[in-house]
């Protein structure tokens, strides 16, 4: 059975994150790396740099980290463009090479998390909303999309990892 940290990604170019044992009350924030209309090699370096700062340090490193699978083009129906479909992958690649030799690195499927997380996997801004006022509901006082995804995902990885603790989701968490 698990019992290291997990560390959950919604990567964007502001990301929301969650870390935490699986049944113990996760730390969660939101992260933007650079302003609107930045070259996203100036993401990249600014999130790899986040990465080494914040998550190599002695006593915080994860023991597994989770993120956020990149929408699929088609299923985004017209609301993305090919700059954030790079930067998504583009993120998603540099944390898995960060992860190499380091730490289990896996994905999950925004579908699963929501149906997880809010019973149904509803789309767009009702599900953002729902998340949010689960989040709330459970006790932990978020104050953005990107940390309410974070911690959905904390949460249905945690229940994963460690099937036994997914109902202990219960409890607050704290802003870092």
């Amino acid at each position: 059975m698990f019992e290291g940290r997990v560390l959950a990604l919604d990567l964007a170019t502001t990301t929301g994150w969650a870390y935490g044992v699986p049944g113990s009350i996760p730390k969660f924030g939101h992260i933007r790396f650079t302003k609107a209309g930045s070259p996203r090699a100036e993401t990249y370096r600014a999130f790899r740099d986040w990465l080494e700062a914040t998550w190599n340090v002695r006593g915080e490193q994860p023991d597994a980290v989770v993120y956020e699978s990149p929408m699929v083009p088609a299923l985004m129906q017209g609301k993305t463009n090919i700059n954030t479909i790079r930067l998504l992958t583009g993120l998603s690649a540099i944390l898995e090479e960060w992860c190499v030799g380091k730490v289990d690195c896996q994905e999950a499927r925004v579908s699963d998390v929501r149906t997880f997380f809010v019973g149904s996997n509803m789309k767009g801004a009702q599900a953002k909303l729902l998340t949010i006022h689960r989040c709330r509901m459970i006790g932990w006082d978020v104050e953005t999309t990107d940390e309410a995804d974070a911690l959905a995902l904390w949460s249905y990885w945690s229940g994963w990892l460690n099937p036994r603790l997914a109902a202990l989701r219960e409890k607050p968490a704290t802003r870092k």
